[in-house]
């Protein structure tokens, strides 16, 4: 599968930074969530995982890539068929669930894709 690698430099604080991945973790596909998060990347699935053809109906969208120093998010990958404003706007509900409003995403308009 192809990605496209987008430099990006969204700096967080400390707390922040673990939010989202604390509020990712929450959210992992293991959990019936749509979020697969490593210690430098939160892995964004197209479908949860709560039933076992979900699982096999799910595709990677794209990646966010973390730095912890500084904490960042340095890089954002997009898979094949799927756009930066997509992940933009997953990144928008990401940091509503975890800080509570938007830092860097996009607002998203009702729903996350992921």
């Amino acid at each position: 599968m192809t990605t496209i690698r987008h430099t990006i430099d969204f700096p967080y604080i400390p707390q922040e930074l673990q939010g989202l991945i604390r509020c990712a973790r929450e959210h992992d596909v293991e959990r019936g969530g749509h979020y697969d998060t490593r210690s430098a990347a939160i892995i964004i699935w197209s479908h949860h995982w709560a039933y076992p053809a979900m699982h096999e109906a799910s595709e990677t969208i794209g990646t966010f890539d973390v730095h912890w120093d500084p904490p960042a998010l340095y890089e954002i990958e997009t898979d094949e068929g799927f756009s930066l404003e997509d992940l933009m706007q997953t990144l928008g509900w990401l940091e509503l669930q975890a800080l509570g409003r938007v830092k860097h995403g996009d607002v998203p308009p009702q729903r996350p894709l992921a």
